[in-house]
């Protein structure tokens, strides 16, 4: 087995895991891996841009990468940062349709790409295949209706308060942290920074939360939902 391959099989090995590919069976993931890459990319590299054909569709294996679309005042809005184990690529893939989106490294990443050709050939010999990436889009369907009810909540703390619950979430297993600056957070919530940092200080200082460089700890989930509930 050279390097390469070495590197594939464990960054399959990491999907595995967590996520989308580790809920299809033994076989599916047999196959799919038959046709997986290895992307590295550095930070706010690019994947895709919205209006780009698809190419393929992608799973996030170290790193972070973040979910962005074009508004329409000219500027884009980053709606999601999504952790290890995210898949996304498909809904334009299927539609044959241009992307919707845009996909860049959070930080540095490492993503297993399904190369559009081959999974057509494999959906091709085996339709059946299709009701797995209709879970897929099912995933990323819930994911962007959390994120849109998120915006939608008018208080502040509350807001913050609901978008670590869905970070903490969505943490790989045994990672405490969630891998996020607080510049990035703010974004994320479309307030200020000066408004997250007054939101945030309060939750340490209540014991909800721990800061770091560039990270934040949740140390009471439960603490955090009776603030959204409140």
């Amino acid at each position: 087995m050279n390097r390469d391959n070495g590197k594939l099989q464990s960054a399959l090995g990491v999907l595995a895991k967590r996520g989308w590919y580790s809920q299809r069976s033994e076989e599916t993931q047999r196959r799919l891996a038959t046709i997986a890459k290895l992307r590295e990319l550095g930070a706010d590299e690019a994947v895709y841009l919205a209006g780009d054909d698809p190419a393929g569709v992608y799973g996030l294996v170290e790193g972070s990468v973040n979910i962005s679309f074009p508004r329409g005042d000219g500027e884009v809005y980053v709606m999601h940062r999504a952790a290890i184990g995210f898949w996304i690529g498909d809904l334009a893939l299927f539609a044959q349709k241009s992307r919707l989106i845009s996909l860049h490294a959070g930080d540095a990443a490492v993503l297993v790409e399904l190369p559009s050709p081959a999974l057509r050939r494999l959906l091709n010999d085996d339709p059946r295949l299709y009701a797995d990436f209709y879970a897929m889009t099912y995933e990323n369907v819930e994911i962007t209706f959390q994120a849109v009810t998120n915006l939608s909540i008018a208080s502040v703390e509350k807001r913050v308060a609901d978008r670590l619950l869905m970070a903490a979430s969505a943490r790989p297993e045994g990672q405490e942290w969630i891998e996020i600056s607080q510049p990035d957070l703010a974004r994320l919530l479309a307030i200020s920074l000066a408004t997250l940092q007054r939101a945030i200080r309060r939750f340490a200082q209540e014991g909800l939360v721990e800061r770091g460089y560039g990270r934040i700890k949740v140390l009471d989930p439960e603490g955090l939902r009776r603030v959204c509930l409140s």
